[in-house]
């Protein structure tokens, strides 16, 4: 092989593949403290409401805490991991298990007493009420 056949080794590209793992790996933290990227969440909000979807596969409506407090939604769960045959040897483990906790900020305070949750195919889906405190009010303008 040559220096410019592209099937040549690379230290260069050997490095950026580093590279991009060490990122991909330290992306979950944040002051030095691990941030929970799991389960993959969605936040819409319009005038009406805030909804939440997050990605839980595998997962019974059983095994999860859903909770609304000041402003802030939380998810907690337990994935319980595969359990390979005892004569087995683990080649790849990339599906975590556990405990996990997942905390957002809402866009806005809402209705506590008024949401709901349903999962349905892996996803649940979190409807929470704008208050009414925080909805836009259009406001009347009187000329003189």
């Amino acid at each position: 092989m040559y220096w410019n056949d592209p099937r040549a080794w690379s230290p260069f590209d050997e490095l950026r593949s580093l590279q991009r793992e060490m990122n991909r790996f330290f992306s979950g933290y944040e002051n030095g403290t691990a941030m929970s990227r799991f389960p993959a969440l969605n936040v819409w909000g319009n005038e009406d409401q805030v909804v939440v979807t997050a990605e839980l596969p595998g997962l019974n409506p059983e095994d999860l805490d859903v909770n609304v407090v000041n402003n802030q939604l939380t998810i907690k769960g337990d994935r319980h991991g595969d359990k390979p045959a005892e004569d087995s040897v683990c080649h790849r483990a990339e599906r975590e298990s556990g405990t996990f906790v997942r905390t957002i900020r809402l866009p806005y305070t809402v209705e506590n007493d008024q949401v709901t949750a349903k999962y349905e195919n892996g996803v649940l889906h979190v409807h929470m009420p704008r208050h009414a405190a925080t909805k836009p009010k259009r406001i009347q303008i009187k000329a003189s």
